[in-house]
């Protein structure tokens, strides 16, 4: 018998009423995560520590930045604007360092050409 099951037939026992588990999406990781784990793969990767696989993405996620009009020197400029290639919308810069961002999965390019990747 799990805990749940556990607590829901005491509860019963004292007429009390337990609320349903609802369960809800996974969510996006926040923005300080994103930014904390992209710096973290980064400092990984300058001691050839980091896992082959945000290698081979953050190097994909790179050929589509190398070439991009909102690239500014290391950085996606917030000065500048494109549009989303998925929604059609506005989009400034997102201001981030290119090479952290590409190593952070759950980050997004603000241009729609890279989408985030749940671990």
């Amino acid at each position: 018998m799990t805990n749940e099951d556990q607590n829901s037939k005491i509860a019963k026992k004292f007429g009390i009423i337990t609320p349903p588990v609802i369960q809800t999406p996974a969510e996006q990781p926040s923005q300080i995560s994103q930014i904390f784990t992209g710096w973290a793969n980064y400092v990984k990767d300058r001691f050839d520590a980091l896992d082959p696989k945000i290698k081979e993405l953050s190097e994909s996620r790179l050929k589509s930045c190398d070439v991009c009009h909102m690239r500014s020197g290391l950085k996606c400029d917030p000065k500048k604007q494109g549009k989303n290639i998925k929604t059609g919308n506005t989009v400034n810069g997102c201001g981030c360092n290119i090479a952290a961002k590409t190593m952070s999965p759950g980050s997004s390019c603000p241009l729609g050409k890279w989408e985030n990747i749940q671990q």
